[in-house]
């Protein structure tokens, strides 16, 4: 499965927001995350001085997430790692999720990918509040590594 439609199915697809009221009348509207966070479509975090208000289409919703999606995978390679493409899907969603910020915290993880620990690299991804809060999608992210 590509990372478009992984993510789709992790941020919540239309038939989901719709049961939740984020998608209604053919567009997506705004709604908090679980931390708090004003978001959009598939996971779009909104950013001071985007107006959402009136909502995004099918097609605005996805090339928001394009967007996104470009944006992860440049900041996947600053963290220098050589990865597998498995891995490197897994790198590009989580930085999706977390920001880059928030994946450089994952010290032990990154150190781990660098040596190709994959085993290492999936415990330190385990040991971690970015589990405890997601742990349905991780462990769907975890299942189709290849390299373990």
């Amino acid at each position: 499965m590509d990372i478009k439609t992984r993510l789709k199915e992790y941020e919540g697809t239309a038939t989901y927001q719709a049961k939740m009221k984020y998608y209604r009348n053919g567009k997506f509207y705004p709604y908090y995350d679980s931390e708090g966070f004003a978001t959009i479509g598939y996971g779009h975090l909104i950013k001071r001085g985007e107006d959402f208000s009136t909502g995004l289409t099918d097609a605005q919703a996805d090339a928001l997430l394009d967007k996104d999606i470009a944006i992860a995978r440049t900041n996947v390679k600053v963290l220098q790692l050589t990865l597998p493409d498995d891995w490197n899907d897994f790198m590009i969603i989580m930085v999706f999720q977390l920001g880059l910020g928030g994946v450089q915290k994952f010290k032990k993880m990154i150190a781990a990918l660098k040596m190709q620990n994959y085993s290492e690299a999936i415990k330190q991804a385990k040991d971690s509040l970015w589990y405890r809060q997601t742990p349905n999608r991780i462990d769907s992210m975890i299942s189709q590594l290849r390299n373990k």
